[in-house]
C-alpha cells in the first residue's frame, strides 16, 4: 500500500465482455426493428397493472413480449389487447401467483428448430 496502489480497485478490463460472449448490440433483440404491433402491446400495457417487461427473440426466431403480473384481470386485458393486435399468447403462473404473459409475433423468415 505504500506505493499508491489500491489492491481493491478492478481493471476496467474486468467489466468487459469475455471474447467468447457476444456483445449486447448482437443479443437478436437489437438485431431487429421492433415491429409496430409489439410497439404497441407495450404501449397499451403500460396502463395497466404490470409489474416487468421484456422483449426478445424466441428460441424459433418468433418475436416476444413478456409481461409479468400478480392480478389476475391484467392477464385477460393483456390477451385482449394482444388477439387484437394479432399475436399468440401464452400465461404460466407459477406458485406464488405470478404471472407469465407472452405475446408472440411469429417470424415466417426464420427456420425454427427441429422438432
Amino acid at each position: 500500500m505504500m506505493n499508491g496502489d489500491d489492491t481493491n480497485e478492478k481493471k476496467s478490463n474486468d467489466y468487459i465482455w469475455e471474447p467468447n460472449r457476444k456483445s449486447v448490440s448482437k443479443l437478436p433483440t437489437s438485431e431487429h426493428t421492433m415491429d409496430e404491433n409489439r410497439r404497441e402491446m407495450i404501449r397499451k400495457a403500460l396502463d395497466l397493472d404490470i409489474i416487468d417487461v421484456r422483449s426478445y427473440a424466441g428460441y424459433r426466431g418468433d418475436m416476444l413480449v413478456e409481461f409479468t403480473t400478480l392480478e389476475k384481470d391484467t392477464v385477460d386485458s393483456l390477451k385482449k389487447i394482444a388477439e387484437e393486435l394479432g399475436l399468440e399468447v401464452t400465461v404460466r403462473q407459477d406458485p406464488l401467483q405470478i404471472y407469465q404473459v407472452y405475446c408472440i409475433a411469429l417470424t415466417e423468415d426464420i427456420y425454427g428448430l427441429k422438432e
